[in-house]
């Protein structure tokens, strides 16, 4: 067999090899912990605010299970007198959680340069190593996801335009969801590249130019789209929906009792886990083709 075939085949296996790679419980478990923090501090505010309106309420027992019009009513006032509070904590917590984003892409990184499964230090001072060079990625993706937004804004008042000379409401809902598709075609096409340019940083450890490894990662792409761009719209596509299945679960165990919560936090828990496999499985598989042109 051929060296070129040989490589073809492996394509052909990218995507199991990389779903299991990404199957690391130590990594995973530190993406979940490490996304847990803003996640936390973010709500603090919104919990206290609820919980002032509602712990010492008379009939608590019954608005666990049910909300009227006039518990909403106050909910929302509420709400309102601790607005500050609570976009302070919410953009915090937006703001750490971009702050870990490259700490988090430098755990990948470590774990898909690793021959074996390394430990929770290893992984942690790999990350913190590949931070800079994460960071200065995290910062570019602005232009790439920028111009990806831009141009589906643009298709959506378009298709706006298009909607409002419409006859048929079929007619102005087909050109809303198409402008929607383009949208999220062209954001996981420039997710895809940022994610192939850190695939880049990964094999060159020398390279430390965000701009230069996002342009070889658009090489890479452009002489492997089919394996790349394949392998990455499955991932995803598996990545979401089991997302969507866990959402899906996590509201019908919305009910008071504490075995609820708990059963309630696990679940959601499991669907920070299914997001932090997906963004793993991606990147190692990226990670796997760019090794392969190398």
């Amino acid at each position: 067999m051929s060296a070129t075939s040989k490589t073809r085949a492996n394509g052909l296996t990218l995507t199991t090899r990389a779903s299991r790679a990404a199957l690391q419980w130590r990594l995973l478990l530190l993406w979940a912990g490490l996304l847990l923090i803003p996640a936390i501090l973010a709500v603090i505010p919104l919990w206290r605010t609820l919980g002032a309106s509602l712990d010492n309420a008379v009939h608590a027992a019954t608005l666990a299970h049910k909300l009227d019009l006039m518990t909403l009513a106050d909910l929302m006032a509420n709400t309102g007198r601790n607005g500050a509070a609570i976009s302070q904590a919410a953009i915090t917590g937006i703001v750490l959680a971009l702050l870990l984003s490259p700490l988090l892409s430098g755990l990948v990184v470590t774990a898909a340069r690793a021959p074996a499964p390394l430990g929770f230090g290893p992984l942690l001072t790999g990350a913190f190593s590949e931070y800079g060079r994460m960071l200065r990625m995290l910062l570019w993706s602005i232009v790439p996801l920028g111009v990806a937004l831009a141009i589906g804004a643009g298709a959506l008042k378009l298709a706006d335009k298009q909607a409002a000379k419409a006859i048929l409401e079929a007619d102005a809902d087909l050109a809303r969801h198409l402008a929607l598709l383009l949208t999220g075609v062209l954001f996981l096409l420039a997710c895809a590249t940022l994610d192939a340019g850190r695939a880049a940083l990964a094999v060159d450890r020398r390279r430390t130019s965000a701009v230069k490894a996002w342009w070889r990662g658009l090489g890479m792409l452009r002489r492997r789209p089919l394996a790349s761009l394949a392998i990455y719209l499955v991932i995803t596509l598996l990545g979401l929906a089991l997302y969507a299945l866990l959402g899906v679960a996590r509201l019908n165990l919305a009910a008071p009792g504490p075995l609820a919560i708990v059963a309630g936090f696990l679940v959601t828990q499991l669907a920070a886990l299914v997001l932090a496999w997906m963004r793993s499985a991606r990147l190692f598989a990226l990670i796997d083709v760019k090794r392969s042109l190398a």
